[in-house]
């Protein structure tokens, strides 16, 4: 693709993105203040000012110029890298719209199911259990678990920003070594907008994702995790290197959804209690949550590059990731957090 060596075609991708979404991005805080789409403080949010929330709209736009250059020059693949990037796009719509005037969870879900459909379609599929109606129904999970997933991590400065740039690395990493050379330079790309938007987004913040940015990002993750022709055949380990690479947003799913569900809440109501709230309840600043978040997601990463390059490692990794995992649940649900009272929010977001 393009006759350029590797490393300056994944360079390239990776850079593209970030000086385009580090141009951008101002732009959208302008226009955000203009058109007046600012997350206000509320009971249920840690921020304290208001902030301009249109950033997905600049990592979006670096991601789109990269895209299309990349699909011009990658035919064979071009339908699958296109429904991706549509799918991104229209769920950053719906994302958008929620960011505006609010939609409920029932419409967000209808919509990541059907981006989920449009992978399917086109063979960007969980293929696990060789039965079609079995592996769509597993890839409409896997990609409502993941949009969900980076759309509720990002709760605090810089958090949804870093994770998403570690795991596109973890996939474009994967990729790489597999000589997967297309999806390694979009997942750099991804890496690379994400990496520009964190310029303005890491703590303190002067601009966040939204609902357009995390919703776009996390099925872009979920399609990218589909995409990798993994050399592990069986069910098992081959699930234990896509969850790794997703892992600490999922694991952020998982605390919040069990921590409403003992207070027999609704898990899409807003509120103060994921594992960052809980970590700077703790007294752990907001920049030590960021980079916590980040360096835990890094090593999940090398995890899963570890088990996919070296298939006796699966099994003992999985065990060893399944008992940390646990572990660090039942410490984090312990951890006291800064309760604020949940408004009946309308999406999923926090």
């Amino acid at each position: 693709m393009f006759g350029w060596p590797n490393g300056a075609l994944y360079a390239v991708a990776f850079a593209v993105a970030f000086a385009i979404t580090v141009a951008l991005t101002p732009v959208a805080s302008r226009l955000a203040a203009r058109v007046g789409l600012v997350d206000q403080p509320r009971e249920d949010r840690f921020h304290r000012s208001p902030t301009p929330i249109l950033g997905g709209v600049a990592v979006v736009g670096g991601l789109l110029v990269v895209a299309t250059v990349v699909a011009a020059a990658a035919s064979e693949a071009r339908a699958k890298l296109l429904v991706a990037l549509l799918g991104a796009v229209v769920l950053g719509g719906f994302g958008l719209v929620d960011d505006a005037r609010g939609l409920g969870p029932g419409i967000r879900l209808l919509a990541e199911a059907g981006a989920a459909g449009a992978l399917w379609l086109v063979g960007v599929k969980a293929g696990i259990f060789d039965v079609p109606t079995l592996d769509l129904a597993l890839t409409i999970v896997w990609v409502i678990a993941i949009v969900n997933a980076v759309n509720m991590v990002d709760n605090m400065d810089g958090l949804a920003g870093s994770v998403t740039m570690v795991s596109a690395l973890g996939i474009a990493a994967i990729a790489g070594l597999q000589g997967d050379y297309l999806v390694a330079s979009f997942a750099l790309a991804v890496s690379g907008a994400s990496a520009g938007f964190l310029v303005f987004n890491f703590p303190p913040a002067k601009i966040f994702l939204g609902d357009a940015g995390s919703m776009a990002l996390g099925f872009l993750l979920a399609a990218l995790g589909l995409q990798l022709d993994l050399k592990i055949k069986d069910p098992f380990p081959r699930a234990t290197v896509l969850v790794l690479l997703v892992a600490v947003p999922l694991f952020d799913l998982t605390v919040v959804v069990i921590a409403r569900l003992l207070r027999r809440d609704p898990p899409w109501l807003g509120s103060t209690d994921h594992t960052s709230h809980r970590l700077a309840r703790s007294g752990v600043s907001h920049r030590g949550v960021a980079a916590t978040f980040m360096v835990a997601q890094a090593i999940c990463c090398a995890a899963a590059v570890v088990v996919d390059r070296n298939l006796g490692a699966a099994v003992p990794v999985a065990i060893a990731s399944a008992l940390i995992g646990v572990v660090g649940l039942v410490l984090v649900l312990r951890l006291p957090h800064p309760m604020r009272a949940a408004e009946p929010a309308l999406s999923p977001t926090a």
